[in-house]
């Protein structure tokens, strides 16, 4: 099978499992916004139709667009599934996080003045924008490549930074329906490991590994009492402080981390957190070798609500959250989130989630067919670099712009089928 019948077939079943979240009077527009974006890297909605011949006048996807037709939960829903679907996991490591997009009005949807933690050079501490909160899957490549599939997304309204909590707990609320079959843990910086987050998911039984601040008052397990004195029970042992934790026994690695083999030295014990209400954690201080300056780097904190885990094995599964970083790249620089221009703040979340959505099925081609790509064809210098989406779409661009995907879906049985090669003889496969 050549690799254009391998992508037809999938992006027809997935496409197909994805239209049964959308109304049946808008699924042949949605069919034809989708599949826009899959063939245009830009965020403009008139970029998206211009690159397929679109079959209604350019109100029709105003209109679904303005009226909210398509419910942006269900369509993350029917994402997630298709995911999980296309790359089986035994545990479903999520990722939370939230990124900024500068803005130049003040009348785009939740855009204010907002603080910037990048710590970019040449760039002001804060600054016009809008914020966004992404919940992502983490998944696994080719040599171990880590990378995050957007899933939702929603913009944080004006009220302020606090929002970004609460948003984040209704998002895991929002795919609780369907991720109840499997295991659950959510990876998260130290920005979101608060009270507010952590004990709601705890309740649901969702483990957590994320980081914190190295003041976190965290305690040792207060020792067993055999014969009981007067007073009340110690609520918590003896506590963690710099000293103490300086005592704890060092063990040094070599991990292959972010991208490259790092020296670490790890310190861990089991400990309860009093912000979380003396839950029991596994706590993991990590120092980083720098071989260029000869040092160690300042002690991170890691906290972990599955104590049985080791040390070693809480640093490679939060190193996957750091996947999360260049997909909010690719989406801002390559696939057109910095021109989300729409003036209402519904209408904005669901064009993102369309864009969003395209993405991911872009990135899933990536890694469930990456044999037999034309790499000869795409990018023949980059012919022992693993397959990326960009990659991928670059090849969707160039096969099947300017085609009719309307005439593809079929309304009765509501199956999508994506249409055939444009035919040219130097892109066949």
């Amino acid at each position: 099978m050549s690799y254009a019948q391998t992508v037809r077939l999938c992006l027809s079943s997935w496409i197909t499992h994805l239209l049964t979240a959308v109304p049946l009077r808008a699924r042949a527009t949605f069919v034809e916004l989708l599949c826009g974006c899959l063939i245009s890297p830009e965020g403009w909605v008139t970029r998206a139709i211009s690159a397929i011949t679109r079959g209604r006048h350019w109100t029709t996807y105003y209109k679904l667009l303005e009226r909210g037709s398509v419910r942006t939960l269900r369509l993350a829903r029917a994402l997630f599934e298709v995911v999980n679907d296309a790359l089986p996991m035994e545990t479903l490591n999520l990722v939370i996080d939230d990124t900024l997009i500068p803005r130049q009005s003040e009348k785009a949807p939740g855009s204010i003045i907002r603080h910037d933690h990048a710590r970019k050079h040449n760039r002001p501490q804060f600054l016009l924008a809008q914020c966004w909160v992404t919940l992502g899957v983490s998944v696994l490549g080719s040599a171990g490549r880590k990378y995050v599939l957007p899933i939702v997304s929603r913009s944080v309204p004006v009220t302020g930074n606090r929002n970004k909590l609460t948003i984040a707990l209704a998002l895991v609320r929002s795919l609780a329906p369907v991720m109840m079959n499997k295991p659950v843990r959510l990876l998260f910086d130290a920005w979101f490991m608060r009270a507010r987050l952590v004990l709601p998911l705890l309740s649901r039984k969702m483990p957590i590994i994320g980081q914190a601040r190295c003041d976190t008052a965290l305690f040792l397990p207060p020792d067993v009492v055999l014969k009981p004195g007067r007073g009340r029970p110690k609520t918590y042992g003896i506590k963690m402080t710099p000293e103490a934790i300086r005592n704890l026994p060092a063990t040094e690695v070599k991990l292959t981390l972010y991208g490259k083999e790092q020296l670490v030295r790890l310190r861990t014990v089991v400990a309860m957190a009093r912000f979380l209400k003396r839950t029991l954690v596994r706590a993991v201080w990590c120092e980083f070798y720098d071989a260029d300056k000869q040092r160690w780097s300042k002690a991170r904190l890691l906290l972990a609500t599955e104590t049985d885990l080791r040390a070693e094995e809480i640093l490679h599964l939060y190193a996957r959250r750091w996947g999360i970083e260049p997909l909010f790249h690719n989406l801002k620089r390559w696939w057109g989130a910095n021109n989300l221009w729409q003036q209402k703040r519904i209408v904005l979340e669901l064009w993102m989630q369309i864009r969003s959505t395209a993405w991911t099925l872009v990135q899933l081609l990536s890694l469930v067919a990456e044999e037999a790509f034309p790499i000869d064809v795409v990018a023949p210098w980059r012919g022992k670099q693993p397959l990326t989406g960009g990659l991928v779409a670059q090849w969707l661009q160039m096969e099947f712009t300017g085609l009719s995907f309307r005439d593809s879906f079929n309304r009765k049985s509501s199956i999508f089928t994506f249409p055939k090669q444009r035919g040219d003889p130097r892109l066949r496969v």
